[in-house]
């Protein structure tokens, strides 16, 4: 659990509580920042994945992708989020991964 500092100085372990909606953009802000750090490390991975599979057609492997929805829902419950949002965000995501694996795999096996 993350420890914050709310805006009253007070210490905090969960989501703070805002008092305007600048607060709220302020935090999602804040949130953004970390978001896009850690999509950016998991493109690289996605990239490394690409160049280990074989053919284009490895890059969609529907049992992984489904074994990862199933994990994020049960991630979903433990930290009190909605598992429908967090499911519907990461088919979204995974499906902008796939094209960017696909485009990385054609990318690396042209030279080849």
């Amino acid at each position: 659990m993350i420890t914050r500092t709310s805006n009253n100085g007070k210490k905090n372990t969960g989501p703070v509580e805002c008092n305007s909606l600048d607060e709220v953009r302020s935090n999602i802000d804040r949130l953004d920042t970390v978001i896009v750090r850690l999509l950016a490390e998991r493109s690289t991975f996605v990239a490394q994945a690409a160049g280990f599979k074989e053919t284009e057609d490895d890059v969609v492997v529907p049992e992984r992708i489904e074994a990862i929805i199933k994990k994020v829902r049960g991630y979903a419950d433990l930290h009190g989020a909605n598992p429908d949002l967090i499911e519907a965000i990461y088919r979204r995501m995974i499906d902008a991964f796939i094209d960017f694996e696909r485009s990385t795999w054609q990318d690396i096996h042209s030279d080849l």
